[in-house]
């Protein structure tokens, strides 16, 4: 069902944006997985802490959410074109969620985190980039450029731990990816109708490597 969108309201579209891609079932379920497993890695201390952490793993996912569909802009204008952001006569107010949003997240993970947190969350933002952004257009490929966007949910699981990157939380991490990698190659036709069967089997291979690798290692 399409959604009128009023270009002369900045509420209206970002009231109209939020409801069509950022409350929906799929991202509750992203923040229930990724916050789920980061109690897992690192239960939590009490209510309001789980409370916390759970809030911050859904800031962190709306504004990837949002830098995404933004640098996704023009292929979803052929593919997805009634989408509020394909329609939309200008993107500068999705630009402005983005940046507020993006300040919100810097502000929490300083705020509960440590130095290494904001180099992973800045590290994590130099990456996607260079995907989204980088002269080069890299990359072309749907399915690669795919797999270098999910790195952001295992960032967000060691974010979402006081141990930091600790070999629970890549565990935890490299279990969700493997999980993510399969459903976004099920879930996207364009990417179903390559070659990319043979390289989510590598993708998986990997990572079943690595679990094990981290699961044998040192507590």
């Amino acid at each position: 069902m399409e959604t009128r969108v009023s270009s002369n309201s900045v509420a209206a579209d970002l009231l109209a944006y939020g409801r069509e891609r950022v409350t929906r079932w799929r991202i509750a379920s992203l923040a229930l997985l990724v916050t789920g497993t980061a109690f897992l890695v690192d239960p939590p201390l009490d209510g309001g802490d789980a409370l916390l952490r759970a809030g911050l793993a859904l800031l962190l996912i709306a504004q990837f959410r949002v830098w995404d569909d933004l640098a996704d802009r023009a292929y979803d204008s052929a593919h997805h074109p009634a989408r509020v952001l394909a329609r939309s006569a200008t993107t500068a107010r999705f630009w402005a969620l983005f940046a507020t949003l993006s300040a919100g997240a810097v502000f929490a993970v300083g705020k509960a985190g440590s130095i290494a947190a904001i180099s992973i969350l800045a590290g994590l933002m130099a990456l996607l980039a260079a995907v989204y952004h980088g002269p080069w257009h890299f990359p072309r490929d749907r399915f690669v450029r795919s797999q270098a966007v999910l790195l952001k949910y295992p960032a967000f699981i060691v974010l979402l731990t006081a141990s930091g990157p600790s070999r629970r939380a890549i565990l935890g991490g490299a279990i969700v990816y493997l999980l993510l990698s399969v459903y976004e190659w099920r879930d996207d036709p364009a990417m179903r109708a390559t070659r990319a069967g043979g390289r989510i089997l590598v993708v998986l291979a990997v990572a079943v490597v690595v679990a094990v690798v981290l699961a044998a290692g040192p507590r």
